[in-house]
């Protein structure tokens, strides 16, 4: 699949909700089963890893987790390279998947982004704890995971490359995603699946004029928290370009947030989407993150209008119910 094919189309689909572009559904599956190895390879990097269709799995990197003086080193993604075109190479990051991976997600002080070759001007403000991740060090690391990535880079010299991740994995594919293209001649594109906000406004900006918002796309669930976060007080803004889905547990009062922000739940809904025309499902199906409880999901045409800031939303209710205790005391 060469750049021209693969590349999104920026083009509105009919339909009473937001405009989302048109996707390649071959290649965004394919991103899919990437990002979902990338955590099994963490959960048990001694089973077989399930590469997307025509690829192989080459190598890996791993991320150093900081929490106040101590840390871990962990695995953190993989390399697939196609088996007919050995130029075109996948590199997929996992999402949250330890305890201090949570620690570090709710670091949202921003920091300086700087990038391994050239500068940017004026300078973007990211994440500290994704920044930390990306480029930290620790327990006997000899190469951050930028160090890393960018060694691969040398390595299998692709000239196509596909850059994904899911949750915490895409918001790190952001930064490398930004970094290539401030760094290497490489053709890139990425797609990346429930991704909270990077940076701030010069974040934004410094991504904006750098990437073009077809070569990046963000794959998230309308009902989905993660990708409000961090609050609005933080002042951070999305990038690249929107595709929005829309399920959620079916006759359930409550919002059951890890249903809702799943990567196997999203991409069921994406294999039954992304072949029609316009690329939207709806339908039901069985919760692919807790078998126990038998919850039906409910996929429907994405809503139109802004995304809610649920993690808003969800701080104001807290905020209620600690005055309600309070007064209650």
């Amino acid at each position: 699949m060469n750049a021209s094919n693969a590349a999104v189309r920026a083009i509105p689909e009919a339909g009473a909700y937001a405009a989302n572009p048109v996707l390649d559904t071959d290649l965004t599956l394919a991103l899919a089963i990437a990002s979902k190895a990338a955590y099994a390879y963490f959960q048990d990097p001694q089973k077989p890893v399930v590469a997307p269709s025509g690829y192989r799995m080459v190598d890996s990197w791993t991320g150093w987790d900081a929490i106040a003086l101590s840390g871990a080193v962990e695995s953190f993604g993989l390399v697939f390279q196609s088996l007919s075109e050995p130029g075109t190479c996948i590199f997929a990051f996992r999402g949250t998947d330890s305890d201090l991976d949570a620690w570090e997600d709710v670091h949202f002080i921003p920091t300086e982004f700087v990038p391994a070759k050239n500068s940017i001007s004026p300078t973007p403000w990211v994440s500290s704890g994704f920044y930390g991740i990306y480029d930290g060090t620790g327990g006997g690391m000899s190469a951050s995971m930028r160090q890393q990535l960018f060694a691969l880079l040398a390595k299998y010299r692709p000239t196509q490359l596909y850059i994904t991740g899911h949750s915490l994995g895409a918001a790190l594919s952001q930064l490398f995603s930004l970094d290539v293209a401030v760094s290497q001649p490489i053709t890139a594109l990425n797609i990346n699946f429930a991704s909270p906000m990077v940076g701030t406004d010069s974040w934004a900006s410094a991504y904006a004029g750098r990437i073009d918002a077809s070569q990046s796309i963000r794959v998230y669930n309308y009902w989905d928290y993660v990708p409000s976060l961090p609050p609005s007080a933080f002042d951070y803004r999305a990038v690249g370009t929107g595709f929005r889905t829309s399920f959620y547990v079916d006759k359930e009062w409550f919002p059951h947030l890890l249903a809702r922000h799943a990567l196997l739940n999203l991409t069921v809904v994406l294999e039954n989407a992304l072949p029609l025309s316009p690329q939207q499902w709806q339908g039901r199906f069985a919760d692919q993150v807790d078998g126990e409880t038998q919850w039906t999901m409910l996929s429907t045409y994405p809503p139109s209008g802004a995304d809610v800031r649920w993690a808003d939303q969800a701080q104001t209710l807290m905020q209620a119910e600690a005055a309600v205790a309070v007064k209650a005391a």
